[in-house]
């Protein structure tokens, strides 16, 4: 470890032994065996004692250390803890705990190798030692007091594992040299919207292979795994220890948040996205702890407070953040969160759920969505959160499978597939300003009363947003092979659909002298709704879908001198069907608008589809929609849900959707006019 690394030693928790009492040479006899914990109010602290004489200088040699029973209540402030991915949990090495025997995996002895001073002692918690890995119910104890802990240590040490390529440093100095210039622009500019063009004039740094480093430490598996993200939340201090070097993890949120924020950068740089981080971070804002490491930079620092202030997010876009990063126990999906302020009974200070390592993640995953369905703050949410991996999942309970969910319960196991369409911070109010009333009945279908206000007549293939992106390197061949952008493929589609479709009734659309065209481009983007077409929001949108398409097209055009490969599905679809039109004038760009704008929105149209409905409304709705699927609206809910009807009368939930003309309320609007009615939904 870098001597910037070292730290002074913790306060000691009791009298420290002598250098030649620490140095192991009485006899090891036997593994090391765990004596039950006090009380509930307990927990151990790892007293790492210092290398060997003969070890100075290096990193190797057998980890020693004691084992601290310690009150909470004495402890804050004495000892540091330590965030680390376990690793193969087959293999082990052995240290010496009091004289005895234990086996940990190889990256926490590499960890604690690497933090262990030469000649002090050293106090740290890690959950592998400090906690009976074989008793469940202590684990459970401690899993509920897992944020104290971190909260209260006087520093997070993050170990990202060893620099074998030798490139942690050159990355480090990469992030903070860019944040060092981008925090100086948003200072002089006071917004990072406001903020110029970035190009490559602009004095960072594009080399390719310098972001490659970047690109490497993103995919480290520490920001793969789900307990990690809790576990630097509440860290007052929190640095990422990679190798030799270590960087303050507020240096990597930052600039994760400009990537983030500046389609521009993002794309001279030619990372993947940065969302995985970006989206932990904003989980990390709403553990409100009063000492933290996210106030010390100041992209993050506003958007700490924006989040704090405004409710920003809700404990079910924490659950989200967890989707895709990796647990042991699949409930602790849940558990992994109830360090959060926002995992608490509505008008209780009491966990939303007991942590239970006895229960299944079935009875886990449908008690947390009772308890979040009985929550104002929640409720308007929850069966947004429903992202179906299988057909077999709008079945619900009904096919008596072993392990089957209720069709409204979120499943938090599985990966995320698209965007939710609902968000605390979305302008949304199809279901009104109303408390949402639902009950959970014995059998777990959910009755509510609801409108259902339409009907899907046709839907598109599933739509993949690398098609979307401005880079045709990313289309597949079927794409590059029409010469066309796949936006302008799929706009040909639906206008043909539409005229295949259309009904006597087919007249919502252009209620208010909206083109279809202009109903598709704002459709692909979710446009928050206006009844204004004349609103700066929709002349700002019109401008940026402008800019996108010439840029889209400009590409396509690049493709012209390339060999044709194969005739796709999408090809034969349109091989009878007009060339769209060009942009007409009511979309013509105004002034100078980057075409990175109108693609940084299209990310919620991706593994969606594009549907018609039988009034020939426009929308995205999940990838398992079919034809006959029915629109929905719920009242006290932000967006219309898509739901399958049963023959038995009730119904499975699809998933949310955006559907142009309904998001603002109109339907509601129309139930309180007498022309809509309300009817019991029964979801299974």
């Amino acid at each position: 470890m870098s001597s910037s690394a070292h730290h002074s030693a913790s306060p000691p928790l009791q009298d420290q032994p002598s250098i030649s009492q620490a140095s192991g040479k009485t006899p090891i006899q036997g593994s090391y065996q765990y004596q039950p914990l006090p009380s509930h109010e307990h927990f151990r602290i790892l007293e790492l004692l210092p290398n060997d004489a003969a070890e100075k200088g290096g990193s190797g040699g057998v980890v020693r250390c004691r084992l601290h029973t310690e009150p909470f209540a004495d402890a804050e402030d004495t000892y540091a803890a330590l965030s680390y991915v376990w690793g193969d949990a087959s293999d082990r090495v052995p240290m010496i705990c009091d004289g005895k025997i234990v086996k940990v995996t190889v990256n926490l002895a590499d960890a604690l190798r690497h933090i262990r001073d030469h000649t002090e002692f050293r106090f740290v918690w890690a959950d592998a030692i400090c906690i009976d890995q074989e008793d469940d119910v202590e684990k459970g104890h401690q899993v509920k007091r897992m944020g104290m802990i971190y909260e209260h240590a006087v520093e997070v040490l993050v170990w990202l594992g060893k620099d074998d390529e030798g490139i942690a440093e050159d990355c480090f100095n990469l992030i903070r040299e860019t944040n060092e210039y981008l925090d100086y622009q948003l200072a002089i500019y006071g917004d990072i919207e406001k903020i110029p063009t970035i190009t490559r004039a602009s004095p960072i740094s594009f080399e390719e292979l310098r972001w490659n480093k970047v690109e490497k430490l993103k995919y480290l598996p520490w920001f793969s795994r789900l307990w990690v993200l809790q576990e630097a939340a509440l860290a007052k201090q929190c640095q990422l220890l990679w190798g030799q070097h270590q960087l303050n993890l507020a240096e990597l949120c930052e600039i994760s948040s400009f990537l983030a924020e500046r389609p521009d950068l993002l794309n001279l740089v030619r990372l993947s996205e940065t969302g995985r981080i970006q989206t932990t971070f904003l989980a990390q804002c709403t553990y409100r702890t009063i000492k933290t490491w996210m106030d010390t930079k100041p992209l993050i620092k506003r958007e700490l407070k924006r989040i704090q202030e405004t409710e920003f997010m809700n404990l079910l876009d924490v659950l989200e953040s967890g989707r895709n990063l990796a647990v042991t126990f699949e409930i602790d999906r849940v558990y992994a969160f109830l360090g959060n302020p926002l995992a608490r009974k509505y008008e209780e200070q009491t966990l939303l759920i007991e942590p239970d390592y006895g229960k299944s993640m079935q009875e886990v995953y449908f008690e947390v969505a009772c308890e979040l369905l009985a929550h104002p703050r929640e409720a308007p949410y929850l069966l947004s959160r429903a992202d179906h991996h299988h057909s077999d999942c709008v079945e619900g309970m009904t096919l008596g499978r072993d392990g089957a969910f209720p069709s409204w319960v979120p499943r938090w196991d599985k990966g995320w597939r698209q965007y939710a369409m609902s968000a605390a911070n979305f302008w949304y109010q199809s279901g009104g300003v109303r408390k949402v009333e639902a009950t959970v009945q014995d059998d777990q279908s959910l009755l509510l009363s609801g409108i259902i206000f339409d009907q899907i007549v046709w839907v598109s293939d599933i739509i993949n947003d690398k098609h979307l992106i401005l880079n045709p390197d990313d289309w597949d061949e079927g794409v590059k092979t029409s010469k066309e952008p796949f936006i302008d493929l799929l706009f040909s589609q639906v206008q043909q659909a539409r005229y295949q479709h259309r009904t006597g009734r087919n007249s919502k659309l252009l209620a208010s002298n909206m083109s279809i065209e202009n109903a598709f481009y704002l459709t692909m983007v979710r446009h928050y709704p206006t009844r204004d077409p004349l609103s700066f929001d929709l002349i700002q949108c019109q401008r940026e879908y402008s800019a996108y398409l010439q840029a889209a097209r400009q590409h396509a055009r690049t493709l012209k001198g390339r060999k044709r490969i194969v005739i796709s599905k999408w090809l034969k679809y349109f091989r009878h069907i007009p060339k769209p039109s060009q942009i007409p004038d009511s979309v013509q760009a105004i002034g100078d608008t980057s075409p990175f704008l109108y693609e940084s929105k299209l990310d919620y149209a991706h593994a969606r589809c594009f549907a018609i409905t039988k009034s020939g409304r426009f929308g995205l709705v999940p990838w398992l929609a079919q034809p006959e699927d029915v629109c929905c609206i719920f009242p006290g809910m932000q967006v219309p849900l898509i739901l399958r009807p049963r023959k038995d009368g009730r119904y499975g939930l699809v998933g949310d959707s955006y559907i142009h003309g309904v998001m603002g309320g109109e339907v509601m609007e129309q139930l309180e006019k007498g022309e809509m009615k309300l009817e019991n939904i029964v979801l299974v």
